[in-house]
């Protein structure tokens, strides 16, 4: 005879052996051939591999295949026809570029192409009429007027220029003093590299930096950040008039531990520093299942994989990004059609979010977070996969120095914060139930390294999961031919379970903080 406890008890096990049944035949939905079928594709050399400004948009191709996809299987679009448009500018300078030092009368004292500016889409005024201070490393501008004037600074400060680090740009130092001159208004900042740097290396690596195509994020918000320059020594010893001169100031900085700005006389400073700017054709594919509660279906689940990479060599080679990261674009796909093949959906909604242009500064979840879809106070984790398609080869030793080189068969790198700690939790359950051994033990700068960043500097719980760094990383080598999709499949199955149990959960607590 069944008493009313032992019948509450019999349906829990029969609720629980239909929800376990309803796992079971979702995991069986992602399939090998089918991630394979899918790689094929989005990481072959017709591609190109798959960065904004190739010959053939291989970038646009694959968002297509991915909306289309999405799509078939019966997702609903999380933007219009499944795609936000990522409003970006590209930004390269102009090969007429210069920079000018005349005297009073107007001759020409000294003129040279070697000029890099920093601020990617600065346009410059006429600046032949303005007046030039300088400003010593400047550290220390308090006191002098430099409202609406050239600013000469020289690179580092007086402890390095002690030490003689030449080939040293310390970009946070630099940053600092920037923003710090930037608030009092000059019309342009010039920083002139190291006197003791004979060969100019600084300035070369710096305009290997910044003197390519660089890609941004489109803003209306004015810039209050002055115009900035670098360039060479040479152009601060002809403002100070002549050879040596410019060494023999820092020198003197440097043995009195005092600055010494001034303002010069008979110099005029032309900069001619323009950046020829256009609009850029990006997109992040959105894709979303819909809650079954009609409460939590308002919080979401987001799972995230760039599907950009490094595009063509010089020599003509494709970086076809098999792993980096056609893996992790790949493996959602499957992810999300096991989700859109459960009868009964998940409580919370599960978004699909494949973002553009990792590569070039993690642009499109960039733009996400800051013109989210669905609401990031409401978003309850996400879940980045960024290269899950490889498995440790002897050559992969390469990477031994690295605290991330790449894992055995078993082996996964698993990086979360601490604004939901339970998120963690079930995902070191989940590897468990699947026989996968997680690593936490990244250090914390790893934080940054993908795409997940962005949504952990909104106070959005975020876990990482990756495979590790191999020998073809950001080469050519990384190829379909090399990848383990019996190991994509046990991280999309992992995806999967760890998606279920999150957005079937009643009831999350977090603590959430933004940088």
């Amino acid at each position: 005879m069944f008493t009313r406890k032992s019948t509450i008890v019999f349906f829990v096990f029969i609720l629980i052996g239909f929800t376990v049944l309803a796992q079971n035949q979702a995991l069986s939905i992602i399939d090998k051939e089918d991630l394979k079928r899918h790689l094929t594709f989005i990481a072959s050399d017709d591609l190109q591999g798959r960065k904004l400004g190739t010959e053939v948009d291989g970038l646009g191709i694959t968002a297509n295949y991915l909306a289309e996809y999405v799509k078939k299987i019966g997702l609903k679009p999380g933007a219009e026809n499944y795609f936000q448009k990522v409003e970006m500018v590209s930004s390269k300078p102009n090969e007429n570029n210069f920079i000018e030092v005349k005297n009073s009368k107007g001759k020409t004292l000294y003129k040279s192409g070697s000029i890099v500016c920093l601020n990617s889409n600065k346009a410059f005024g006429n600046l032949k009429d303005a007046d030039v201070i300088v400003a010593g490393f400047g550290d220390e501008t308090d006191g002098i007027d430099i409202d609406g004037k050239v600013v000469v600074i020289a690179q580092g400060n007086i402890e390095s220029f002690k030490k003689g680090n030449l080939f040293r740009w310390n970009n946070r130092l630099e940053r600092s003093k920037i923003e710090s001159i930037s608030e009092q208004k000059p019309r342009t900042i010039v920083i002139v590299t190291n006197p003791q740097d004979k060969d100019n290396r600084t300035f070369s690596q710096i305009k290997a930096w910044f003197g390519r195509e660089r890609f941004m994020i489109k803003t209306a918000e004015e810039n209050k950040e002055a115009p900035v320059l670098v360039t060479i020594p040479k152009f601060a010893d002809e403002l100070l008039g002549g050879k040596g001169k410019y060494k023999e100031y820092l020198t003197g900085i440097t043995e009195n531990s005092k600055p010494n700005n001034f303002e010069v006389e008979n110099r005029n400073v032309n900069p001619n520093a323009e950046n020829i700017t256009e609009l850029v054709d990006a997109k992040n594919v959105i894709a979303v299942i819909e809650g079954s509660d009609s409460e939590l279906k308002n919080e979401f689940v987001v799972f995230m994989a760039h599907y950009d990479h490094l595009g063509v060599s010089k020599d003509g080679d494709v970086y076809n990004g098999a792993d980096d990261n056609g893996s992790g674009t790949v493996a959602l796909m499957e992810v999300a059609e096991a989700f859109a093949g459960l009868e009964k959906k998940p409580k919370r909604s599960i978004v699909f979010l494949w973002v553009t242009c990792e590569e070039i500064g993690m642009l499109g979840s960039e733009y996400y977070v800051e013109h989210p879809v669905f609401p990031l106070e409401k978003t309850i984790a996400c879940v980045n996969l960024d290269m899950v398609g490889r498995v440790f080869e002897p050559r992969d030793t390469v990477w031994n120095r690295s605290p991330k080189r790449v894992k055995d068969f078993d082996g996964l790198f698993t990086l979360s914060n601490d604004v939901w700690p339970e998120l963690a939790e079930i995902s070191a359950q989940k590897c468990a139930e699947l026989g996968l051994v997680p690593d936490t033990t990244l250090p914390a700068f790893f934080m940054r390294s993908s795409d997940h960043y962005q949504f952990h500097r909104k106070g959005v719980p975020v876990l990482n999961l990756a495979t590790g760094y191999h020998a073809d990383y950001h080469k050519v080598g990384d190829e379909g031919s090399k990848i383990n999709f019996d190991k994509i499949k046990r991280v999309a199955d992992l995806c999967f379970l760890l998606g279920y149990e999150i957005a079937n959960k009643n009831k999350i607590e977090l603590k959430r903080e933004t940088e």
